[in-house]
C-alpha cells in the first residue's frame, strides 16, 4: 500500500497551489487598502490553512514558513506595525519559496530547503525591525526551478495526461440539492403510478422497467455525486503517529504505536470533527492512561505502552478503536470528583456502578486531575468529543479495567449525507430514529413491565430500563390507551431508554436534509428525510432527548430487587400556599416518597378518610381549618392516633411550638431556618428508616 504522503500528496499540493494565489491576490488588494479587515484575515486564514495541512502531511519546511509569515501579519493585524513595501516582498519570497518546496514534494515526497533567511526575515518582521529580501529573492532562483517550472508548464499543457479536476465542494453540494429534488420527482411518480395502477388495475410492463430502471440509476448517481465529497481516513490517522510520538517524548514515555492505515474514505464534514475527537482521545490516552516506565514496571508490565487505533468498515459505518494499555479509568476518583461537583446527589453517586459514572466522564468542566497540564486535564474533560460526536450523528463506548487500560469505540456514519434509521408513528405522526441509536426492538407481550413509583420500567437483561412514551416526550396530543403496541430500546453514552411508539414501519437508508426554518428551535429533532409521498419525515435527536431526561436511571436488577424491599411511605402536606406545596412535593419524591397534597385542615381530613399516610407536614394558619385543629383531628382519628405530624411554621414562636407538642406533634420546623435535609431527616426519624 502506498504511504500517507505519496496518496495525499497530489491533492496536498493543488490546494496548496491555491492558497499561494488567494494569498497573492489578497496582498496586493491589501497593499492598496491596508484597513480592509476582510482581505486581511481572508490571507491569515489561507496561511492557517496551509500550515495545518503541511503539519498533518509533515511537511516542516511549507509548514516553518507559512507559520512566520502568519506571525508578521498577525502583528499588522494587532497593529504592531504596519504594512510595509518590505512585507509586500516578504510575502510574494515566501510564496515562490513555498512553491520551490511543492515542486519538491512531488519530485520526492520531501519539502526539506535551507530557509534560514526566511527564518530570520520574519522573526525581524514580527518585531517590527528593518530586514531586506534581497538575499530571500536570490534563494528562489536557479537553474533546478526554472527547469521545474519548465516541466510543470509543459505538463499542464499536455492535457491527455490530465486525468483528474479539482470540483469545489459548494459545487457538489449544489449538484446534490438538485439530484434531491429529481428523486422526489421521481418518488411522486412513483406514487402516481401506484394509484394509477389502483385505479386502472394494470400499467404498461414496458412503463413499469422505465420506472424501475430510472430509480436505480438515479441512486447510483446519487452515491457516485456522494462519494466525491469523502476524502480518506488516512489524512487524519497519519499525523497521529507523529503527535503520539513527539508527546510521549515531552512526557518521557515509552509508547509503541499501532496504527494500520486503511482505504476507510469519510465525508470531509466528519473528516474535520474526527482530527478533534481522536487528538483529545489520544491525548488523554498519553496523559491519564499510560503509566511512566518505571510504574509499568512495578506493575509487572513491559516498559513500553502501547496506544492502538484500528479501524473497521460495517456497511454504512465505520467502527474506530482507540485503546491503551495504561493504568485505566480510576472510577473511585470519578465517584470522588462526580460528588465535589454535585454534593446532593451524595447518595445516588456512591451507590453508581462504574458503568453508571461514565455519564460524569463525559460532563463539561469534569476532570480528576488535580493540575492541569499542558498536554490535557484542560477542565474540559471529554465533553470535546461528546459534543463533536453527536455532531457526526456518531456514538461512543467505553470499557476500561484497572491496570488493564482503556478502550473507546466510535461508531461513526462514513457520511452525513445519508442516514439508516426506523420509520415509527406516534400517534398521527411518523418519525426517524437513527439506526446506530437502536438496541433492540422489543415485543411487549414478552417482557413485564415493571412501575416504581411513578416511573414505568422495562425488564430486560437483568436491568429496569425506564419506559417513556414518544407522544409524551415530543408533547404530541394523543389519546391514552392501556396497551404497550411496540418498545425501541436506545443507547447513548452507556444509558439505555425504552420509547413506546404506536407501530413501527420499514427501515430504509435514506438522504438526510436540514431542518426547515419552522423546525430550527427544535432540538429534538436533528434533520428530515422525504418519504415516497414527499411528506417531511423528522429525524430525532436521541442524545438532545436522553440528556433532558435528567433523571434516567437504569437499575440493575439485582440493586432493584433490594431497593423494592424497602417500604415505599406516603405522606400528606397540608398547606394554603401553592409555591410551598410544590417545594415540598418535590422534596418528598425526589427522595422516592409518594406525596398527596392538601390545601387546609378541612381538605386534609377528607384525604385522610381515602388515602392511608404515613406522616403529615402542615402549616399552622390556614383557611376553614388550622393547624392545630387539624391535629387534634387527627389524634382523634383511630388510623392516625400515633402517625408522625410535623409543623412547617412561618416564624419561631415558644409559645405556638409548646402548644403543638402538647397536642401531639413531633416536631416543629421554621420556615425561614428551613433546609431540604431538615425535614426529610425528621421524617425518616420519625418513620424509623
Amino acid at each position: 500500500m502506498p504511504s500517507s504522503k505519496d496518496s495525499f500528496s497530489t491533492e496536498f499540493i493543488a490546494e496548496t497551489n491555491e492558497h499561494i494565489s488567494a494569498i497573492n491576490q489578497a496582498i496586493i488588494v491589501l497593499k492598496n487598502n491596508t484597513s480592509d479587515k476582510t482581505v486581511l484575515n481572508d490571507l491569515l486564514r489561507h496561511l492557517h490553512t496551509i500550515k495545518g495541512t503541511a503539519r498533518m502531511m509533515g511537511f516542516a519546511t511549507i509548514e516553518a514558513l507559512s507559520h512566520g509569515l502568519e506571525d508578521v501579519f498577525k502583528g499588522i493585524k494587532e497593529e504592531r506595525f504596519e504594512l510595509t513595501d518590505h512585507i509586500v516582498q516578504l510575502t510574494f519570497a515566501t510564496s515562490d519559496c513555498i512553491l520551490r518546496a511543492l515542486t519538491k514534494v512531488k519530485n520526492t515526497q520531501d519539502d526539506t530547503l535551507d530557509i534560514t533567511l526566511f527564518i530570520d526575515a520574519y522573526k525581524q518582521a514580527a518585531s517590527g525591525f528593518f530586514f531586506t529580501v534581497d538575499a530571500l529573492e536570490q534563494a528562489n532562483k536557479g537553474e533546478q526551478i526554472e527547469q521545474d517550472i519548465e516541466n510543470s508548464i509543459q505538463e499542464a499543457s499536455d492535457l491527455e495526461n490530465i486525468t483528474s479536476i479539482r470540483i469545489d465542494i459548494e459545487r457538489i453540494n449544489e449538484i446534490v440539492k438538485s439530484l434531491d429534488n429529481l428523486i422526489i420527482r421521481q418518488f411522486r411518480f412513483k406514487h402516481e403510478l401506484e394509484l394509477y395502477e389502483k385505479q386502472y388495475h394494470e400499467i404498461p410492463k414496458q412503463l413499469k422497467e422505465d420506472l424501475i430502471l430510472i430509480e436505480k440509476t438515479i441512486f447510483d448517481t446519487q452515491h457516485q455525486i456522494l462519494d466525491l465529497r469523502m476524502l480518506p481516513l488516512n489524512m487524519v490517522l497519519a499525523p497521529l503517529r507523529k503527535e503520539i510520538e513527539s508527546e510521549a517524548i515531552k512526557l518521557q514515555k515509552k509508547v509503541y504505536i499501532d496504527i494500520p492505515e486503511t482505504n476507510s474514505m469519510l465525508d470531509k464534514i466528519i473528516l474535520e470533527k474526527l482530527v478533534d475527537i481522536l487528538m483529545h482521545l489520544v491525548r488523554n490516552s498519553l496523559d491519564h492512561g499510560i503509566e511512566l516506565p518505571q510504574e509499568r514496571k512495578e506493575k509487572g508490565k513491559s516498559e513500553q505502552g502501547t496506544i492502538a487505533i484500528h479501524t473497521y468498515q460495517i456497511a454504512n459505518h465505520l467502527k474506530i478503536v482507540i485503546h491503551d494499555d495504561g493504568r485505566g479509568i480510576q472510577y473511585e476518583k470519578v465517584r470522588q470528583k462526580a460528588i465535589e461537583l454535585h454534593p446532593n446527589e451524595k447518595k445516588e453517586i456512591s451507590d453508581m456502578s462504574n458503568r453508571e459514572l461514565q455519564q460524569y466522564i463525559f460532563s463539561s468542566g469534569f476532570s480528576t486531575n488535580s493540575t492541569t497540564t499542558a498536554l490535557s486535564g484542560r477542565g474540559i474533560g471529554l465533553d470535546v468529543v461528546r459534543n463533536n460526536m453527536e455532531k457526526i450523528k456518531g456514538k461512543i463506548h467505553l470499557t476500561s479495567k484497572q491496570n488493564e487500560g482503556t478502550t473507546f469505540e466510535l461508531v461513526i456514519p462514513l457520511s452525513l449525507a445519508t442516514q439508516e434509521g426506523l420509520f415509527v408513528h406516534a400517534s398521527s405522526l411518523k418519525f426517524m430514529i437513527p439506526s446506530h441509536y437502536i438496541q433492540e426492538i422489543i415485543d411487549p407481550e414478552s417482557y413485564p413491565l415493571v412501575h416504581i413509583q411513578t416511573q414505568t420500567y422495562i425488564r430486560l437483561h437483568e436491568q429496569l430500563i425506564p419506559v417513556y412514551y414518544l407522544s409524551s416526550l415530543l408533547n404530541i396530543n394523543t389519546t391514552t390507551s392501556n396497551t404497550v403496541p411496540a418498545i425501541i430500546v436506545v443507547e447513548y453514552l452507556e444509558t439505555q431508554m425504552a420509547i413506546v411508539v404506536d407501530s413501527l414501519e420499514q427501515y430504509e437508508n435514506v438522504v438526510v436534509n436540514p431542518l426547515p426554518r419552522l423546525l430550527t428551535g427544535m432540538k429534538a429533532i436533528q434533520g428530515v428525510v422525504y418519504d415516497e409521498n414527499y411528506a417531511i419525515i423528522p429525524i430525532l435527536n436521541i442524545p438532545d432527548i436522553m440528556q433532558r431526561l435528567k433523571g434516567l436511571v437504569a437499575y440493575d436488577i439485582k440493586k432493584y430487587k433490594t431497593k423494592t424491599q424497602k417500604k415505599t411511605y406516603t405522606i400528606l402536606i397540608v398547606d394554603d400556599s401553592t409555591t410551598t406545596r410544590q417545594i415540598e412535593q418535590t422534596i418528598f419524591e425526589t427522595d422516592g416518597y409518594i406525596v398527596h397534597t392538601a390545601v387546609d385542615g378541612i381538605d386534609a381530613i377528607e384525604q385522610l378518610r381515602t388515602i392511608h399516610a404515613d406522616a403529615i407536614v402542615t402549616d399552622i394558619n390556614m383557611p376553614r381549618m388550622d393547624g392545630l385543629t387539624l391535629l387534634s383531628n387527627i389524634r382523634h382519628m383511630d388510623d392516625y392516633a400515633n402517625t408522625p405530624v410535623i409543623i412547617v411554621s412561618g416564624a419561631y414562636d415558644p409559645e405556638a411550638k409548646h402548644q403543638f407538642i402538647e397536642a401531639g406533634a413531633q416536631a416543629f420546623i421554621v420556615k425561614s431556618e428551613f433546609q431540604r435535609g431538615n425535614l426529610i431527616q425528621a421524617v425518616k426519624e420519625f418513620l424509623g428508616e
